[in-house]
């Protein structure tokens, strides 16, 4: 600047399709047009100023570059509003990154904001009536992080190049209500826990002042408030149930929801009984996997599972853990004498009288066709053959044989634990040899491995 070499000038500084950058030995130039954010940077030597380093920011520009529709306006934000463009006066409050309502000349935008520069923000805002329920709102929130992130890589260069000095670079976004739902769809097999996501959604998409949600008459999640003398919009989830009441309604901000409104809402439930049906779906497939048709107690590959869990925690925490295996003494008699349905109801109904006696936090299983066993979590084999014992009088006093009126169901018992230096197998191992040893003994007895020591 001092020897006013333009050439050298041109030279050291950069221009790019969304910016340019240029040095001038004068301050004088041309006010730049209202889309465009300037930045000026004075040099000074030797305490007398020499000249003046501009960096124009086209947003025009940046837009133009971008999969937005024409529906998108953007602005520069001074003490939040906006100052340039169609958007000045817009409000622009509210924690920079997050999606925004707000209204301009009685038309309501969805806007999004982000720090530029020094004192300034950038706000990206589309008219409500752009908006296509979750595409587009996708389309502009992703395509406003692309003008900010453009903006500020633009902006770090030329601060480094000038001043040495290093600009975070951030990209702001949201993501649409679809694709929250999206996600929590793939990977939830509860329809229950999806209710809270789909209410959330909806009141979202709708811009509601509340809502609750309602599963087979139960009110199980809602969120916001109901204003006084408004009229909700009841959203059915599965009409055609014969379960129970299994609904969404929503409250308006204002007396009542718009035609547009209510269509949005009735597209994403239409969405949301699909997810709901799915996840039911999924849940009976994961059902049936790990659990016995019969019985509807754990199937054997459940039962390993979680018997492998319990041993690796048990080793981790310095746990104990007890296993109980019993097998139905002659049942094969009972199947020959009064027929496989007789013993089918019998195998129910002591699935039935091992649930009514076990903890919440234990894992009765059905592993073979008249074998069974109890993963007790926490419990030494003192407390194993405690629990087998109730339930050998149990099953001798509860279970029945339809048409035998006199015989008498009995269980032999295999108790163990697990050792400080025994694994899976030899826990398994332990509670099968004690079976056997009852079944030598007699039956309809309980045996136990011999204590492990601890």
């Amino acid at each position: 600047m001092l020897r006013h070499d333009s050439a050298a000038l041109a030279d050291a500084f950069v221009r790019m399709p969304f910016a340019t950058v240029s040095a001038a030995d004068t301050t004088n130039s041309v006010r730049p047009p209202a889309a465009t954010v300037r930045h000026e940077i004075r040099v000074v030597s030797n305490g007398q100023r020499v000249g003046v380093v501009r960096a124009d920011v086209m947003l025009g520009r940046l837009v133009a570059k971008s999969a937005l529709d024409s529906g998108l306006e953007e602005a520069v934000v001074v003490r939040g509003r906006a100052v340039t463009g169609d958007l000045a006066g817009l409000p622009a409050a509210g924690a920079a990154g997050v999606a925004n309502w707000a209204t301009h000349g009685r038309v309501a935008y969805r806007s999004l904001h982000g720090p530029l520069l020094e004192g300034r923000s950038v706000v990206a805002a589309v008219p409500r009536r752009s908006i296509d329920a979750a595409v587009r709102s996708k389309q502009w929130r992703i395509a406003a992080a692309g003008v900010l992130t453009v903006a500020t890589v633009g902006l770090a260069a030329l601060l480094l190049l000038l001043r040495r000095r290093g600009v975070s670079r951030s990209v702001y976004g949201t993501r649409s209500p679809m694709a929250v739902l999206g996600d929590v769809v793939a990977a939830a097999d509860d329809p229950r826990g999806l209710l809270p996501v789909l209410l959330e959604t909806a009141v979202s998409a709708v811009d509601a002042a509340g809502g609750y949600a309602v599963w087979d008459g139960d009110r199980i999640a809602e969120t916001g408030v109901e204003p006084p003398a408004s009229r909700p919009m009841t959203l059915e989830l599965d009409p055609d149930t014969t379960e129970g009441d299994r609904r969404i309604v929503l409250f308006p901000r204002r007396v009542a929801f718009s035609p547009e409104e209510r269509e949005v809402a009735t597209s994403l439930v239409v969405e949301g009984r699909i997810a709901l049906e799915n996840a039911r779906l999924h849940n009976i497939v994961r059902r049936q996997a790990v659990t016995d048709e019969l019985t509807d107690l754990a199937n054997r590959r459940r039962f390993m599972e979680v018997l492998q869990q319990e041993v690796a925690r048990a080793r981790r925490f310095d746990l104990a853990l007890g296993l109980v295996l019993f097998d139905l003494d002659h049942f094969k008699q009972i199947n020959d004498r009064f027929g496989h349905q007789a013993g089918d109801e019998v195998l129910r109904r002591v699935a039935d009288v091992v649930r009514e006696r076990v903890r919440e936090t234990d894992l009765p299983a059905r592993v073979g066709g008249e074998e069974f066993a109890v993963v007790l979590s926490g419990t030494d084999v003192k407390g194993a053959a405690a629990l087998a014992e109730n339930l050998r009088r149990d099953l001798s006093t509860l279970v029945h044989v339809r048409g035998g009126r006199h015989w008498r169901v009995t269980a032999s018992f295999g108790v163990a634990d697990l050792g400080p230096e025994s694994g899976l197998e030899e826990l398994i191992a332990g509670a099968d040899r004690a079976l056997y040893r009852a079944k030598a003994e007699g039956r309809d007895r309980v045996s136990l491995e011999p204590l492990a020591p601890r």
